[in-house]
């Protein structure tokens, strides 16, 4: 019997890796003495936290570099290249909300900057195909430092020049240089790995729905709004070109529009993307059970996540799937877990208190798929 285990991050208690070994540690020891369950570990990600580690097998090597974080702070990173030199860089190990202290996250104060000085930096190494994964990132300024990282120049109204652009700069800026960064870019290809859709501006935009995750109160969503919507009329007056319109424009802040718009990029399905890298779907085909999960579930989980990629694919060979999950928030119907190819949805939350699960999340997690195997064993 062949069980797959491909969940995501349990976010800020889990990583994929340290979750997919918790359930199987889990099955094992249900498992007992009698014929053990071959267990494939595919850890995931959709273009977040942990993409990086989870497209760890495809790199060649990990170049290290010197770079500073959202908020200007020096920061030791590091970025992976495969065999055929193409650069594989994670804005959230730079520019990830998870390196900011609470009290320190407004995104009226960060900066993509580092995240350009990363991309800049596998550039100048000679990669000249980058694959970005945006999520997770701590800033709201439509990609604006990232751009100046890569020699875009931005100038307020008195011709002073804005070095490290934040969210609040975005209303300042008034003409833009953006030839220095083509002249880094020229015979360079960047493909984004997202998982939203959502354009850069409106109610369904970085500001509105991002930014509040980001530390940013009602005011604060208004003037980004107002910035961004700005910044990207000035673009199409110097660029002739301008992706606010587009899915996926609105991710990380804006950090989507800026590379769709500036930088011409392509962008993919995080999680699809990684899926296919670390061959998922040939893992799953022979499986008798597929077990995915994440830190929260919600219905959210069913658009362009990781969930719901592992389940599709389980769904395309006839093998059931089920989530474990921290916790889950929204009432989802049977019949809509069905239609995403799901068997069932079981969180550590059903069975214990909040606080007891976050203060033992691996051992409590392996506990779940222990009980969730002998379900599925008395079941078949």
């Amino acid at each position: 019997m062949k069980i797959v285990i491909a969940p995501d991050k349990f976010k800020g208690t889990l990583t994929a890796p340290e979750a997919a070994q918790a359930i199987a540690e889990g099955i094992v020891r249900s498992a007992g003495t009698g014929d053990r369950p071959v267990l494939v570990l595919r850890p995931m990600a959709d273009g977040g936290e942990g993409t990086l580690d989870a497209l760890a097998a495809v790199c060649d090597r990990f170049p290290e570099t010197d770079v500073h974080d959202a908020l200007g702070r020096p920061l030791h990173t590091r970025y992976g290249v495969t065999a055929d030199r193409t650069a594989l860089i994670e804005a959230a190990s730079t520019i990830g909300l998870q390196q900011l202290a609470p009290a320190e996250r407004n995104p009226l104060h960060t900066s993509s900057y580092g995240f350009g000085e990363v991309l800049r930096a596998a550039i100048a190494s000679g990669c000249r195909l980058c694959t970005v994964t945006i999520g997770g990132s701590a800033t709201s300024d439509c990609g604006a430092g990232l751009l100046a990282a890569l020699g875009c120049r931005f100038f307020t109204a008195d011709g002073t020049p804005l070095l490290r652009p934040t969210g609040a700069d975005l209303g300042l800026i008034t003409a833009i240089d953006p030839a220095p960064l083509q002249k880094t870019l020229e015979g360079c290809s960047i493909e984004i790995l997202s998982d939203v859709d959502n354009p850069l501006l409106g109610p369904h935009g970085a500001a509105a729905v991002f930014a509040p995750q980001k530390g940013a109160d009602a005011q604060a969503v208004q003037r980004l709004e107002a910035g961004a919507a700005r910044f990207a009329a000035l673009t199409a007056r110097t660029l002739g070109r301008n992706c606010a319109g587009e899915a996926g424009s609105g991710a990380a802040g804006g950090i989507g529009w800026a590379l769709l718009t500036y930088c011409h990029a392509t962008l993919t399905p995080g999680a699809a993307c990684v899926a296919r890298c670390i061959g998922l779907e040939e893992a799953i085909a022979g499986a008798a059970l597929v077990i995915t999960g994440e830190g929260c579930f919600d219905s959210q989980s069913l658009h362009g996540k990781v969930v719901a990629q592992v389940a599709a694919l389980a769904a395309r060979h006839g093998v059931p799937a089920v989530v474990l999950c921290g916790t889950r928030r929204d009432a989802i119907a049977e019949e809509t877990l069905a239609a995403a190819g799901l068997s069932a949805v079981v969180a550590l939350t059903d069975r214990i208190p909040v606080r007891e699960a976050l203060a033992r999340p691996a051992a409590h997690l392996s506990d779940l798929s222990a009980e969730i195997f002998r379900q599925f064993l008395r079941l078949n």
